[in-house]
C-alpha cells in the first residue's frame, strides 16, 4: 500500500506529465499556425507560368499555406502600392521599379534579393509573315511590331535598343507587359515583338512555333524580390520568400522556365 506522500508524489509526476505534454501541443500547433496562412504576392508579368508551380509546390509542401499571385506590368504594380495597396511580397523584372517601391512606406527600409535573370529578344509570328531576320529589319518592315509600354522594364529595355540602332517603328503597337505582347504575337496578329526568353519557351512548350533574333548587346534583366512591412510581419511570408531564395526546387522550376538562377 502507498503511503499518502508517494500518492502525492505520484500525483505530483502526472500532473507535470501532463502539463508538458499539453505545452507541447500548444507550442506545436502555435508554431504550426505561424507558419500557414494567407501570401500575397504581387509579380511581373513574366512570371506567371513559373509562378503557378511555384505555388503549386510550395502550398503542396507547405498545408495551410494560401498563396495568391498578382501578375502586372512592373510599373503598374508599383502604382498600385503607391495607391494603397499591400501586398506580402514584390517580385519585379527590373532593379529600377523596385527601387521606386523601396521609396514607398509599405516598402521602406526592406532588403531585396535578386532571385533570377531573364533576356529581352525579338521574335517573329509563325511563319515569319513580316520576313523580319534581323533587327535591322525592323528599318523597313511595314509589319506590325509589338513593343511594351516605356515605362514597363521589357519596354524599356526594346526603346533603348531601337534607339541605340536608330530605328523608327513604322507600325507599332503598344502593350503594357509582356504576356501581352507575346499574346499578339503568337496569335499573329503581330509579325513581331521584343519579350523575353522565358516567353519564347512557354509558347514553344505550347506547342507555337516563333522565329527568333538574339539582341547580343542587351543586357540580362534582374528580377528582384522583397517583403513588404505587411510581409515582415507574417511568419507565412518569410518562410515563402527564404524558400524562394535558397530552395533547389525553386530554383528548378524558374530554370525550367528559361529564367537563369545563377546570380
Amino acid at each position: 500500500m502507498k503511503t499518502p506522500l508517494a500518492a502525492l508524489s505520484a500525483l505530483a509526476a502526472a500532473t507535470l506529465a501532463l502539463t508538458g505534454c499539453g505545452s507541447s501541443q500548444a507550442s506545436s500547433s502555435a508554431a504550426s499556425q505561424a507558419s500557414s496562412g494567407k501570401i500575397q504576392v504581387f509579380a511581373a508579368a513574366s512570371l506567371n507560368n513559373a509562378g503557378a508551380d511555384l505555388e503549386k509546390a510550395y502550398e503542396a509542401a507547405n498545408p495551410g499555406v494560401d498563396i495568391t499571385f498578382v501578375y502586372e506590368g512592373s510599373a503598374k504594380l508599383v502604382t498600385q502600392i503607391e495607391q494603397g495597396a499591400t501586398p506580402d511580397m514584390l517580385i519585379t523584372a527590373d532593379t529600377k521599379n523596385m527601387d521606386k517601391a523601396k521609396k514607398l512606406d509599405e516598402f521602406s527600409g526592406s532588403d531585396s534579393t535578386v532571385l533570377v535573370t531573364n533576356k529581352l529578344v525579338l521574335v517573329t509570328a509563325e511563319g515569319n509573315p513580316g520576313k523580319i531576320n534581323s533587327l535591322d529589319d525592323l528599318k523597313t518592315t511595314e509589319g506590325v511590331v509589338a513593343v511594351c509600354k516605356e515605362d514597363v522594364p521589357c519596354g524599356t529595355l526594346a526603346h533603348e535598343e531601337l534607339k541605340k540602332h536608330d530605328i523608327t517603328l513604322k507600325n507599332a503597337t503598344t502593350e503594357g507587359k509582356v504576356t501581352d505582347v507575346a499574346t499578339k504575337v503568337t496569335t499573329g496578329n503581330a509579325d513581331a515583338g521584343f519579350i523575353y526568353t522565358t516567353d519564347l519557351a512557354a509558347a514553344k512548350k505550347k506547342g507555337v512555333n516563333l522565329g527568333s533574333v538574339d539582341l547580343p548587346d542587351v543586357e540580362p534583366n534582374e528580377y528582384p524580390a522583397a517583403l513588404s512591412k505587411t510581409g515582415a510581419s507574417s511568419d507565412a511570408a518569410k518562410k515563402f520568400n527564404e524558400w524562394l531564395k535558397t530552395s533547389d526546387e525553386a530554383k528548378k522550376i524558374l530554370a525550367g522556365y528559361g529564367f537563369n538562377t545563377t546570380k
